[in-house]
């Protein structure tokens, strides 16, 4: 995360461990302003998208949106996005930074479109609430939002404060992303924890995401990879959409049947590592070749729960043949050599 952009004192706390355990009992609340954000306006906003994107822009309604991939012609991955689709624009949201690559990439194409783009994330504050009481809290504000499909939003007003409420169930369960202008975001943050989420800082959002498996552009995956290698096909790629950029290398990929190397989340099966000493330098094999399989591209420390002890978990990329669930995985770092399993 970039320790750099601006973020809500009121909503973060060095108990990583409490917030970790209220996202899985209660609710946790995020503070995500750092993530980008485009916005894209103009009568062929969504055709235009359309074309950039492995996934269908072109059907989405207002109150809709979708995940996808911004490919490039060779079928490798330049953004992973959230797309929300507002009455008159469309929101982007996506990692730290991607506006760098995205805006000059899909700017650079619009000729004689009715687009406009803008990088708006100063505009406004953006929270992620998740877990089992995250449907509950917000319905108390709004009774729409237990309806939510996924990547579905809707405008909650709230104490005179407007809210843009996107369900993304980002970790196997509830979440929301909540993104509201600067100046209401601490009244909103004060209230979701009034009402009973647990602030929670960048330690617990990393277990988080690296438990579910949920990858990161910048770290798990760059340009170099392909689409399918993130293995988000399911909710990131359509097969059956018009031309895009890439769709010819993506659907010849889907006609093969695989990639060489897929992103899988895998358990260390040891005590808790120091998530710094495993992805610092390190190599997957299956135990028995001297070849280099794979990576660990993130990992984070779990608490102990339920009985259970601390344990460390990771994101990583691996050849194919080694990608099953259950398979075991030899994780050799600088110092030493562990045992893994295949989530």
């Amino acid at each position: 995360m970039n320790d750099s952009v601006k973020t809500n004192d009121s909503c973060d706390t060095p108990d990583w461990e409490a917030g970790y355990q209220a996202s899985q009992e209660t609710a946790a609340l995020f503070d995500l302003s750092y993530r980008d954000e485009l916005r894209l306006s103009g009568e062929d906003r969504l055709v235009f998208l359309h074309g950039f994107c492995t996934n269908d822009i072109n059907k989405l309604q207002p109150g809709q949106g979708c995940e996808a991939f911004v490919s490039s012609i060779q079928g490798k991955t330049l953004g992973h996005i959230f797309v929300f689709a507002k009455q008159d624009h469309l929101v982007i949201d996506t990692t730290p930074n991607a506006s760098e690559i995205l805006h000059p990439h899909l700017d650079r194409y619009v000729i004689t479109e009715d687009v406009t783009i803008e990088i708006t994330p100063s505009q406004r504050q953006l929270f992620y609430l998740t877990g089992p009481d995250a449907v509950s809290i917000l319905t108390k504000m709004d009774p729409r939002v237990a309806d939510l499909g996924l990547n579905e939003h809707l405008q909650i007003e709230q104490s005179g404060n407007s809210l843009d409420c996107r369900k993304v169930d980002w970790f196997d369960q509830p979440g929301f992303q909540i993104s509201v202008s600067c100046d209401a975001a601490e009244d909103i943050c004060k209230l979701l924890i009034t009402q009973g989420a647990t602030s929670a800082g960048r330690q617990a959002w990393e277990a988080l995401r690296v438990q579910s498996g949920f990858p990161e552009f910048g770290i798990d995956f760059n340009s170099e990879n392909l689409a399918q290698e993130v293995d988000r096909d399911s909710t990131a790629i359509s097969f059956t959409k018009g031309c895009y950029l890439g769709q010819e290398p993506i659907a010849r990929i889907d006609a093969i049947g695989h990639v060489n190397r897929l992103l899988r989340q895998v358990t260390i099966l040891s005590a808790a590592i120091s998530p710094e000493s495993l992805t610092r330098e390190n190599s997957i094999s299956d135990g028995e070749s001297i070849k280099s399989l794979g990576q660990i591209t993130s990992a984070a420390i779990l608490p102990p729960t339920m009985g259970q002890e601390s344990k460390t978990v990771a994101i990583a990329t691996i050849h194919r043949k080694i990608a099953e669930p259950k398979t075991t995985l030899v994780v050799k770092t600088e110092s030493a050599e562990y045992s893994a399993i295949v989530e």
